[in-house]
């Protein structure tokens, strides 16, 4: 009990001094003196395609020194020479894999993005190690394009190859997904990714309102890495689908408390909010999937204009659903 009345003193002297000062301006930072980390994109993927298929017995097992995370430590056993000679001799993945040559023939230009997002990550963070950075050939896994754990960042390039690849349309992949399948979302998928590995103190329940709020910080966490990104991007809509958003916005909102959906759990109703698809059925044509990101979003960014004494690790880390909401001001 003692415990929960510090951490309830705590939150409230927290937003009592962030409705001080305004928040308008508080993403424009100074990383000046935020050292480079100098993260180097490995291409396992590209390095993996480029052995000689007949040679594999000798070539793999170099191949392993450097992708151990990979391949595993040598010597290999005669099942990993066997599952990795029919991957690289698939007709169809090793058409993917020169497409992903020739679309990403230099990651250097990534490379440069990459660093300028993780040094506003560590602005914040400034405890945050950069990890190592690999790009392999999934074989069109779309669910998990990128991966980060244990200071290993895993970049899927075969999902980056623009919407309309012609293999992803055979492949069934959605077309909304398709969507995010460029190299323009490839950062912004690696950061997302950085931001739901930020830690949080707390569980939070399964109400609608938890699971915007969780969206909504994920992507006001693309607004504090990404400044120059354009919002189309952070959220993976397109110009028409946030200008629909926009314009929508109180009817949007009207519609979630008249309904009584910010505080429900019951998933048939809540998942038509937040899961991926090509619109939300509650509303019209036109309107995008996963309208709950964006309600979400507008929330986290709301409470945080109000409450610039609010960090974002706290915000991250803290902060529960009902305290932003609360808080927040929001009323469209």
């Amino acid at each position: 009990m003692i415990a929960m009345r510090n951490v309830l003193f705590f939150v409230t002297v927290l937003l009592t001094l962030g409705a001080c000062n305004s928040g308008s301006d508080r993403l424009d930072i100074d990383i000046s003196e935020i050292p480079e980390p100098g993260m180097e994109v490995q291409r396992y993927g590209r390095d993996l395609f480029h052995m000689d298929p007949d040679n594999i017995s000798v070539e793999l097992p170099e191949l392993a020194t450097t992708y151990p995370f990979f391949l595993g430590e040598p010597p290999l056993d005669t099942l990993s020479y066997i599952r990795i000679h029919e991957f690289v001799t698939d007709p169809l993945l090793r058409e993917v894999a020169a497409a992903c040559d020739t679309i990403f023939a230099d990651t250097k230009a990534f490379e440069k993005e990459l660093n300028q997002a993780w040094r506003h990550y560590q602005y914040y963070y400034p405890d945050a190690q950069a990890p190592m950075v690999f790009t392999y050939v999934s074989g069109l896994d779309f669910e998990y394009p990128v991966q980060l754990h244990a200071g290993i960042l895993l970049i899927a390039l075969d999902m980056y190859l623009g919407r309309e690849y012609t293999p992803y349309a055979e492949a069934r992949i959605p077309q909304y997904r398709c969507r995010r399948a460029t190299p323009e979302h490839m950062l912004r998928d690696v950061m997302l990714e950085a931001g739901n590995n930020t830690p949080k103190a707390y569980k939070e329940a399964n109400l609608l309102l938890d699971q915007m709020i969780e969206k909504g910080k994920l992507l006001y966490f693309l607004d504090a890495t990404l400044p120059d990104v354009h919002d189309t991007i952070k959220i993976g809509y397109s110009k028409d689908q946030l200008d629909w958003c926009e314009e929508n916005e109180k009817n949007i909102w009207a519609f979630l408390i008249e309904n009584e959906l910010l505080f429900s759990s019951d998933y048939e109703k809540t998942h038509k909010l937040i899961i991926d698809g090509p619109f939300t059925s509650y509303f019209p044509d036109g309107s995008p999937g996963r309208i709950g990101w964006w309600v979400g979003w507008q929330l986290v960014s709301n409470f945080m204009d109000n409450n610039p004494g609010v960090t974002i690790p706290q915000l991250m880390e803290e902060l529960r659903a009902r305290q932003i909401l609360d808080n927040s001001n929001y009323n469209p």
